[in-house]
C-alpha cells in the first residue's frame, strides 16, 4: 500500500467513476467499498469490492468506456492513470499476474451475467438457438424455470422425524435436507441445464458462487465439507478459509461459507 498511497480516491455511493463512451485512461483498484459495472441497457454485469479490479480499457490508449462504473457503497479506490500503470507492469510480474487473475474472475461473472440474461430471454420468448422451429418441447439440455422449483421444492418438502441431516441457509432462513451420500452446493447453470443438488441461485443476487462450488459427503459414518476444483471467491469453515479439494470433518452447528453465503449444518 506504500506505494499506492498517492493514487487514493474517495467516492460516494451513488458517484458515478466514469460512464458509456468516456475516454477511459485510468485503472482502479478498490481498496474499499463496493462498484457496479453496468451495460448501456441498465443491466448489472457485475458488483466489485475489496481487491477486485476494473478499467482495463486504460491498457490501450484513448480507449472507450465499454460500461458505466457507479459507486454503491462509500469507496476508496487507487487509481492509476495509464502511463504509471505501464511502467508498474513492466517493473513488477507480480502485479502483472495479480492484475491477470483478477481480470480473468471478473470477466468470468460478466459472461455468467451476459449468459444468464439470455437464457432468461430464451426463456420469456420461448425461443431457443439452434433448436428446429418444428419442435415445440424443451430440450432436455435447458431447465425451465418451473422444473427447476419443482426440484427445489421437492427437496424443501421432506421434512420430518426422518431427518438425519440439513443444512439451514442464513440469508433466507432456508432449511434443505441432505439425502445423497454427496451432495453439491452451487448455483444453477440456464445454459447447459446445470443444477447443483442444492441451488443457491435466489440466495446469490451478485452471483459470486460458482456452479459446482462445494460439497457435504458422507463417508464411514462422518460428514465432510470440500471446496471444488473452479470455485471462486473462497470457501470457509467456522471462518477459516479452506483449500480446494480436501474435504473436512463437520459436524453439528458448524458455519459454512460459500463467498458470502452463510450456512449452518445440523445433524
Amino acid at each position: 500500500m506504500e506505494g499506492f498511497k498517492k493514487y487514493l480516491t474517495n467516492y460516494s455511493a451513488g458517484d458515478t467513476i466514469y460512464t458509456i463512451g468516456d475516454i477511459q485512461d485510468d485503472f482502479f483498484i478498490i481498496n474499499k467499498g463496493k462498484v457496479q459495472l453496468i451495460s448501456d441497457s441498465g443491466i448489472i454485469l457485475v458488483t466489485l469490492s475489496k481487491g477486485d479490479f476494473f478499467g482495463e480499457e486504460a491498457l490501450i490508449e484513448y480507449q472507450d468506456a465499454k460500461y458505466t462504473a457507479s459507486v454503491i457503497e462509500e469507496a476508496t479506490l487507487i487509481k492509476i492513470p495509464f502511463n504509471q500503470l505501464t511502467e508498474m507492469l513492466k517493473k513488477s510480474s507480480d502485479i502483472a499476474l495479480k492484475i491477470l487473475k483478477k481480470l480473468a474472475e471478473k470477466n468470468l461473472k460478466i459472461v455468467d451475467a451476459v449468459l444468464d440474461l439470455k437464457a432468461d430471454s430464451n426463456e420469456k420468448t420461448g425461443s431457443i438457438s439452434k433448436v428446429d422451429t418444428k419442435d415445440k418441447t424443451t430440450p432436455p439440455s435447458i431447465k425451465t424455470s418451473e422444473e427447476i422449483d419443482d426440484k427445489e421444492n421437492e427437496m424443501s418438502a421432506k421434512f420430518g422425524n426422518e431427518i438425519k441431516a440439513y443444512i439451514i441457509i442464513q440469508k433466507s432462513n432456508r432449511m434443505v435436507q441432505l439425502e445423497k451420500p454427496s451432495t453439491f452446493i452451487g448455483r444453477r447453470d440456464f445454459t447447459t441445464g446445470f443444477i447443483p443438488d442444492i441451488d443457491l441461485t435466489k440466495e446469490d443476487d451478485e452471483k459470486y458462487i460458482s456452479r459446482k462450488h462445494a460439497s457435504i459427503s458422507y463417508l464411514g459414518g462422518k460428514f465432510y465439507f470440500a471446496e471444488e476444483q473452479g470455485a471462486v471467491n473462497g470457501t470457509f469453515l467456522n471462518g477459516n478459509k479452506i483449500n480446494t479439494g480436501v474435504k473436512y470433518e463437520i459436524k453439528s452447528d458448524d458455519k459454512l461459507t460459500l463467498c458470502h453465503i452463510d450456512i449452518t449444518f445440523k445433524y
